[in-house]
């Protein structure tokens, strides 16, 4: 691509496993925030962490968008997934974001819809496509779930936050976390491509998933980083999408 690409992941353990994969950067403070800009070929990344969190990602974002204009927004990292025959490790690429704590219902508006936007924010079909394509070249695919994420400043633990999103949402939710949602519609309130890839921590419907993500944090920003690295490559073959 002409333009750079932008990498966002909102924890440390996910930025150092995006550093990791792309070993040609080199840090810079820009309006008190750190970025890393790195090099792939002739490609122009922007690697950033956005802290955890819809403001702190909305923000992170925001920079990212106005001061560096970048082609695509890729973000990677973890999520708990919502389904029982879902395992840790697994991939979750949504096709579509939601809210899942927003509430504007007694104005008309459906559950996780903020008003002036969209029920839902698609993530772009061409990156999907691309992901879709990387994935089935693999001799060994991984298991990745599609359909939809839900997003809030909560970390779901508890059967009772379960239940609500699965009975809100038609039991559509595919995995919950915390920034993809401000990703999602920072992206495209000014019309940037962008896609979300996360690889499973937790489960929330089985077992600790507190504990759970404490010990598979590191392994499953590592599987994220590493298939966008792969991600990468092939956007970098390209002009535009």
């Amino acid at each position: 691509m002409k333009k750079p690409i932008a990498l966002v992941a909102a924890m440390k353990e996910e930025l150092d496993a995006l550093l990791s994969v792309f070993p040609d950067h080199d840090a810079r403070t820009h309006f008190n925030t750190q970025l890393f800009h790195a090099q792939f070929g002739e490609q122009d990344l922007v690697i950033a962490q956005s802290g955890v969190g819809k403001v702190n990602a909305a923000c992170t974002l925001s920079l990212l968008l106005s001061d560096f204009d970048p082609g695509c927004v890729i973000n990677t990292g973890c999520a708990g997934g919502l389904h029982a025959h879902q395992q840790i490790l697994d991939l979750v690429v949504p096709e579509e974001v939601v809210y899942t704590d927003v509430d504007v219902t007694p104005l008309g508006f459906a559950y996780g819809q903020m008003m002036g936007c969209e029920p839902r924010f698609r993530t772009s079909p061409a990156l999907l496509a691309k992901f879709q394509a990387l994935v089935a070249e693999s001799a060994t695919p991984p298991t990745c779930h599609h359909g939809l994420l839900g997003s809030s400043d909560a970390f779901i633990y508890k059967p009772e936050q379960i239940a609500l999103i699965r009975s809100r949402f038609n039991d559509e939710v595919q995995c919950v976390e915390m920034e993809g949602g401000a990703i999602a519609h920072t992206c495209t309130r000014f019309g940037v491509p962008f896609l979300i890839l996360r690889a499973l921590s937790d489960v929330p419907c089985k077992g600790d998933n507190a504990l759970d993500f404490q010990n598979f944090l590191t392994r499953a920003a590592k599987n994220s980083a590493q298939l966008c690295l792969h991600l990468v490559m092939k956007l970098a073959q390209q002009e535009t999408l």
